[in-house]
């Protein structure tokens, strides 16, 4: 009874969250109350108030929860990154998920797009993130400084700023691909910037 109970618990916290995405999309996150997200699944707002404190709260929990969904397809394919090869098949395998997943489409245009930022609240999140998850930034930077990728880069490369530049791709990428030009292949379209981007980094061959 307490498994079960324990699994209705975490049903009702992922409910709450993909309610909080479709409100946050239609009405604006700042127009968005516990009521309203209560209504959309049908429970009382003290269950949305028991899963989590306030709003800022609520929202950094999406954004680990959406970008979880993401890592975890990811990582059915490489539970590890030992090669740039494998860097680079898992660069596009977010792309794929991102083009592939209605749900992680809608979150990825709602952050790109949407969500109405102020410096205090992305102050707010972060911190709270930091709390909840490791920074995905941090495990780029691992990947990048780990012996059998960093050591195919040229000795002037520096694993952070290229981590940098890589996320600045992914970026830009997505809000291409979700805002001008939603035709374009995203899947290829990171593949050939990951290409681009690390042969400028690579060592020239018989080096």
């Amino acid at each position: 009874m307490a498994r079960k109970t324990k699994e209705d618990a975490q049903a009702t916290r992922e409910g709450v969250l993909i309610a909080a995405l479709d409100l946050f999309s239609e009405k604006g996150y700042s127009r968005t109350t516990f009521s309203d997200i209560a209504k959309k699944i049908g429970m009382t707002r003290g269950a949305v108030y028991w899963h989590f404190d306030d709003k800022p709260v609520l929202l950094a929990a999406m954004v680990d929860y959406f970008c979880t969904l993401r890592e975890e397809r990811v990582e059915h394919h490489f539970s590890e990154i030992n090669s740039l090869e494998e860097l680079r098949e898992a660069f596009v395998e977010h792309a794929r998920a991102v083009a592939e997943d209605k749900r992680l489409k809608k979150f990825e245009f709602f952050m790109a797009f949407q969500m109405e930022w102020s410096e205090e609240l992305l102050t707010e999140t972060h911190k709270i993130l930091d709390k909840i998850r490791k920074d995905p930034f941090e495990k780029l930077v691992a990947v990048l400084s780990s012996p059998p990728i960093a050591g195919r880069f040229r000795k002037d490369i520096d694993p952070e700023k290229l981590a940098v530049t890589l996320a600045g791709l992914w970026v830009g990428l997505c809000k291409i691909y979700l805002g001008s030009c939603p035709k374009i292949d995203l899947a290829s379209a990171a593949a050939d910037g990951f290409d681009c981007m690390m042969k400028g980094a690579l060592k020239k061959e018989g080096l």
